[in-house]
């Protein structure tokens, strides 16, 4: 997944989106940044209470002023103008791992990146300076090298946050395929700040639940990344616990 995104004057300068409230347009472009290659946000409850900001009446501004759209469930948030503000070289263009609400998009007319889409070349580097030929015949090699090392990376995060909860409780062994469907969705930031939660997690629980060795009560691996309850932002830190037994005068 491409880790730049960029912006269109012509939608984020409209009439429309500047007469929207300071939440809801700041929350456009935080969803800007966070979505897959396809525009498709996910988590997005968990993005609100992440953020700090931001309501799903900001959620409906932005649907009745047709700015996103919303997947059938509710659970997915498209940015309808994704095209317009950004266009991705194929070589750097992942397709999102929603299929079917990719479909479902579709469906309703709107328009999507496929594997034939874009250009490998013409495309000006960062600096924005003409690139040489030599620099144009490397390009896409050294895009494929960047690609190899996000997967790899990801693979050992995930292999870090699949194994601490495995060590919590056994009954995460059978939840490896929900995890990584969960996980792979995340932004390389939150993926790293997922494996820090789950640890931070696990000592605080072995610490405050000793009456449940075995972790049988613990919140799972999955529910960690998309529940509604403990997820890994409440864990960045290592909870404070306040002493039990505490008596006036003392301790017992």
């Amino acid at each position: 997944m491409a880790k730049k995104r960029m912006f269109n004057q012509e939608v984020v300068r409209s009439d429309e989106f500047l007469d929207l409230p300071q939440s809801s347009q700041l929350l456009y472009f935080h969803f800007g940044m966070i979505a897959d290659d396809d525009g498709i946000v996910a988590s997005v409850e968990r993005e609100l209470r992440y953020l700090g900001f931001g309501t799903r009446d900001d959620l409906k501004i932005l649907l009745d002023k047709s700015f996103i759209d919303f997947t059938t469930d509710g659970k997915l948030v498209f940015i309808i103008h994704w095209l317009k503000n950004n266009n991705l070289r194929v070589d750097r263009y992942s397709q999102t791992t929603f299929k079917e609400a990719r479909k479902e998009l579709e469906a309703k007319g709107y328009q999507f990146k496929n594997k034939t889409f874009g250009t490998t070349s013409g495309i000006p580097k960062d600096t924005q300076g003409a690139a040489t030929d030599k620099e144009k015949e490397e390009g896409i090699d050294k895009g494929k090298g960047i690609e190899e090392d996000v997967e790899s990376n990801t693979d050992s995060l995930l292999s870090d946050y699949f194994n601490t909860f495995t060590n919590l409780a056994i009954k995460n062994n059978k939840l490896r395929e929900a995890v990584k469907i969960e996980f792979i969705k995340l932004p390389t930031f939150q993926k790293e700040q997922a494996v820090t939660g789950a640890k931070n997690y696990s000592v605080w629980y072995k610490r405050e639940k000793i009456d449940d060795p075995t972790g049988k009560f613990s919140v799972n691996a999955v529910k960690f990344i998309s529940g509604d309850k403990e997820t890994f932002d409440d864990f960045q830190t290592l909870p404070t616990s306040e002493p039990q037994n505490r008596k006036a005068g003392g301790y017992i």
